[in-house]
């Protein structure tokens, strides 16, 4: 089955959540339909298209006669607080679904794994963002938590507008790796243990 080609909506909304994510947008940057339409050598119709999904993500805010501005990453407390929420989730989905988790699973983690390697080795920022993202939501709905997935997202968007795990790219991988080896051995404490040192 040939694989289905991505909208130009599509294509860029991604461009531009990458951007978001490496920093290449700063936070409170307005952004400005036309000269992204320029930039990108489409109309304006997508990018106006990408600005509200990634609205509905969380990336990006909107306030009347203001437009569109890069939404401002929660720091200290406001994180903390945050990242306790996403801890939260992922401890009791995976409590509640490991036993659930089945090798073609198993099998779905270790290729973003590899994903991920790949990532870190290139030093792209984007995408190591997105797998790591990728290999803990895998991991949510693998154990029956596809229920929490909307709020978890919501949480991990403010995540990704401050992510600041670049300075040691062998240490997001040894991170994973622990998490991955904890479930291939079926180790509830093991894997908790790995997620939460795994969630800073």
């Amino acid at each position: 089955m040939p694989p289905i080609s991505r909208t130009i909506r599509e294509q860029i909304t991604d461009r531009i959540r990458d951007e978001l994510i490496s920093g290449r947008m700063p936070t409170g940057k307005p952004l400005r339909e036309k000269e992204l339409a320029e930039r990108f050598g489409v109309s304006r119709g997508p990018v106006r298209d990408a600005f509200l999904q990634l609205t509905n993500e969380g990336f990006l805010a909107y306030q009347a006669n203001c437009g569109v501005t890069v939404r401002t990453a929660m720091v200290g407390a406001d994180r903390d607080f945050l990242m306790s929420l996403r801890w939260q989730i992922e401890e009791f989905v995976i409590r509640r679904g490991f036993s659930q988790i089945t090798d073609d699973d198993q099998a779905k983690l270790d290729a973003v794994l590899d994903r991920l390697r790949d990532a870190c080795r290139q030093k792209d920022v984007a995408a190591i963002a997105r797998c790591d993202m990728e290999f803990h939501q895998t991991i949510l709905i693998a154990a029956g938590g596809e229920e929490f997935l909307p709020i978890w997202k919501q949480i991990c968007t403010q995540m990704l507008l401050a992510y600041t795990r670049f300075n040691n790219y062998s240490q997001i991988v040894q991170e994973h790796v622990a998490i991955r080896e904890a479930f291939r051995k079926k180790s509830l404490k093991s894997a908790l243990s790995a997620v939460k040192d795994n969630l800073k």
